[in-house]
């Protein structure tokens, strides 16, 4: 098991509201957590402007997480993101690759 560290952004749904991103937030750290993942660090950007529409949307809540992983539970933890409908992007790099 190679553990790794990553830094995850991720943009939620501008529909949400402080509670509402709260509640997302917590499941994430929830979700990285059961997967093994460690250190988690949660550094929210707050409410930005989109540079391109995503979903007809034009503005998002940024958060960004840095945690240690084991890197074959990248991919499902991608998947989970995906399925939930008020994450509309995410991206997780190594830290090593910045």
């Amino acid at each position: 098991m190679a553990v790794t560290e990553y830094e995850m952004v991720t943009l939620l749904h501008p529909r949400l509201d402080e509670e509402g991103v709260e509640q997302v937030s917590q499941w994430l750290q929830e979700r990285i957590a059961s997967l093994g993942g460690e250190d988690i660090q949660v550094i929210p950007w707050g409410r930005r402007k989109l540079a391109y529409p995503i979903q007809k949307h034009l503005e998002a809540t940024y958060i960004q997480y840095d945690f240690k992983l084991d890197g074959s539970k990248v991919a499902e933890l991608n998947r989970a993101m995906r399925l939930h409908e008020d994450i509309l992007r995410q991206l997780i790099v190594r830290k090593q690759d910045l």
